[in-house]
């Protein structure tokens, strides 16, 4: 038997922390079908995820070539199975690709000279620039020396020459993304639906907008194309006959729902949900026009989180940026339509981008708030490499203050090719600028914190409507509470004081202060074992939830000093929130971690069938019952399987339930509710 070549193709994940990226690695199946498709006689394609299965290969032998995806979550880990692999043996030839690189010259050359152990890096589309470098590394010989003493311009491939000149070839794109084989369809990824990841699809690549924070924002990738829809359907049934107690499904399109092609594809999606009842959560981020056809799309599918990222209503950050919204009339019909069918929205801020201060920031959530978005995603800016607003230019324009940290989940001590390695990944976030004050940051965080935890997931659903009936909008409270620290319980104050120094700590001035800090064997025990380096403000979230309790006393008695500045507070005001205190935890307390217990309450107040969404304060009395209600508070089957798939999912990651109550659609999880005769 002849010996062909083998070629590694590897979108790794961190696992030390249970697993960082816990989806399938759908853009290296893409350049491995792909490779496959053309090259498959002359070469041994393999797909790797996991690091511990990339070594297990490397015991047996070392293939000709490794090639690697680039994110900001895993490049650290999979350089140092290059550098190392190529320590071992000089002659493997070493392939990046993926949107964590420079856009400048200057920066490409600077970022290949500092990780010699790359050999060719792949800009834009993998599978153009993969197959093309592959085909000239055969007809060299996998002389690597050959091609870069001749400087082959090769398409989407730049390296360096041995004279440290950067080469680069032209960039292309797939003229028709259809000839790149389903990776599901050949069987490529059936595998990885015997482990807890979350299968992903796309749709459509490329994105018509130009949002400097954003790597898809430059102008190589402004033209979108879209798969066939019986390639969108067969993918749809083959992925949801194989599901192994799985609920997502994620959408990897930037723009769902925007195109009037979405809408036959969320078509495609009811029929899968109708017949396999899968997915039953759907990830994926919306439109940034067409806010009629987004909400068409969110009526038609299930699961999904509808919504419209504004980042900033700032027109000043937005120009910074080069970020257009949806207008603000459109933007409030989008919500309230929204509203009317039921269908959850989401909207997401970030915070201390070019131009933001205190108060712009703290205006872009009210305005989310008052056009009632179901959900909240609050976002620190990280400076990507590979964007706009990276540059050197936009950091010196607007003073950007930026601090080096290590990402949640993405470190730990790897075996690789019979030593053992410490690796971690570190990101660059802005903590402040010429207009935001450092001090203005945390006191934003922490705002930030009280907007996903009391506004979120339908988690106070029940309280809005009485205070909207007196004018008082779900932002003032949760600026009330925000202002009153005399309201808060000793729990509280423990979360926030723990909340502000996770917020504080683990920052450095550069990316090596951060690396040599974290990667010292007693600190980097500390982030594996979850003492340091978590995401502190899922985490924060999470201890508002799990003491519940404490949470829904401070939220309610901020409530009562509302009522009681306007003058409102009396003893039925007084009665029904009392009441509904105790209903909202035997509903809502601790449901992640006792499904099995049945909870039974005595109320004055039938919560069962009162319409909460319509009650008024002038109506309270008439409301009260003559005699008292037993209700039962309980988990379904239906539920508790739900929970448990979740759990799978989620409960083993660096950042835990956090994760669980950003991701999950809590209003699956609360216990439901009936008279007990």
């Amino acid at each position: 038997m002849i010996n062909i070549p083998q070629i590694w193709i590897s979108d790794l994940t961190h696992t030390k922390q249970g697993i960082s990226a816990a989806t399938f690695p759908l853009g290296a199946s893409y350049v491995y079908s792909y490779a496959n498709k053309f090259l498959g006689k002359e070469i041994d394609f393999k797909l790797f995820k996991f690091p511990e299965d990339l070594n297990d290969s490397l015991k047996i032998n070392f293939p000709t070539v490794m090639s690697f995806s680039n994110y900001s979550w895993n490049f650290e880990l999979s350089y140092k199975f290059a550098h190392v692999c190529k320590q071992i043996n000089p002659n493997l030839i070493t392939i990046f690709g993926g949107p964590n690189f420079p856009t400048e010259k200057d920066e490409k050359i600077s970022f290949l000279s500092n990780r010699e152990a790359i050999d060719f890096y792949i800009e834009l589309e993998g599978e153009t620039g993969f197959h093309s470098l592959v085909k000239e590394l055969i007809n060299n010989n996998f002389d690597l020396h050959k091609i870069k003493e001749n400087n082959l311009l090769i398409d989407n491939i730049c390296y360096l020459d041995a004279d440290k000149n950067l080469i680069e070839g032209p960039q292309k794109r797939v003229l028709n993304i259809n000839d790149i084989p389903s990776p599901y369809l050949d069987g490529n990824l059936d595998h990885f639906f015997n482990l807890p990841l979350i299968p992903m699809l796309e749709t459509t690549r490329g994105c018509p907008f130009a949002c400097s924070f954003c790597a898809d924002g430059l102008a190589s990738k402004n033209r979108v194309t879209r798969y066939e829809h019986q390639r969108t359907l067969d993918e749809l049934t083959y992925i949801a006959k194989r599901v192994n107690n799985i609920e997502e499904l994620i959408i990897t399109d930037l723009n769902f729902g925007m195109y009037k092609q979405d809408v036959e594809t969320a078509k495609l999606i009811a029929s899968t949900q109708k017949t396999y009842n899968f997915p039953t959560l759907i990830g994926a981020s919306p439109g940034k026009n067409q806010p009629k056809r987004i909400l068409d799309v969110s009526r038609i599918i299930k699961g999904w989180n509808m919504g419209a990222a504004i980042q900033s209503t700032d027109p000043e950050v937005l120009k910074a940026i080069k970020r257009s919204n949806l207008s603000t009339e459109a933007y409030r019909t989008l919500m309230e339509e929204s509203a009317l069918d039921g269908t959850k929205t989401e909207s997401a801020v970030i915070l201390a981008m070019p131009g933001d201060t205190k108060e712009k920031h703290f205006k872009s959530i009210k305005f989310c708030l008052d056009n009632k978005v179901s959900t909240m995603r609050m976002f620190q800016a990280m400076l990507l490499v590979g964007t706009h607003m990276a540059e050197k230019k936009t950091r010196e324009t607007y003073e950007l203050k930026t601090k080096f940290r290590t990402i949640p989940g993405t470190l730990g001590t790897y075996d690789i090719a019979g030593n053992k390695y410490p690796v971690a990944e570190i990101e660059e976030i802005i903590v402040g600028n010429k207009t935001l004050t450092e001090d203005d940051y945390i006191e934003c965080r922490k705002f930030n914190l009280f907007v996903v935890t009391f506004y979120n997931n339908s988690i106070f659903e029940e309280i809005f409507p009485l205070l909207e009936d007196q004018k008082i909008s779900a932002y003032d409270l949760i600026y009330f509470i925000y202002k009153n620290t005399n309201l808060y319980t000793q729990k509280i104050n423990e979360i926030l004081k723990k909340f502000v120094k996770e917020t504080k700590e683990d920052l450095y001035d550069s990316w090596e202060d951060a690396n040599k800090y974290v990667l010292t064997p007693e600190i980097l025990a500390k982030y594996i074992g979850g003492d340091m380096g978590t995401n502190e403000l899922l985490n924060g979230r999470a201890e508002f939830i799990q003491n519940f309790e404490d949470t829904c006393t401070l939220v309610m008695n901020s409530v009562k000093e509302l009522f009681k500045e306007k003058g409102l507070f009396n003893k039925t005001v007084s009665d029904y929130l009392k009441e509904l205190t105790m209903y909202l935890n035997c509903k809502k307390g601790n449901v992640i971690k006792n499904t099995e217990e049945t909870v039974f309450h005595k109320f004055n107040y039938n919560f069962s069938v009162i319409d909460l969404k319509d009650i008024k304060t002038k109506n309270l009395r008439s409301k009260k019952l003559k005699e008292s209600v037993n209700l039962k508070f309980y988990h379904d089957d239906n539920q508790k399987k739900f929970i448990e798939n979740q759990l799978r999912v989620y409960s083993k990651h660096a950042i835990g339930l956090g994760k669980l109550f950003q991701q999950t659609d809590m209003r699956k999880v609360y216990r439901k509710v009936e008279v007990v005769l």
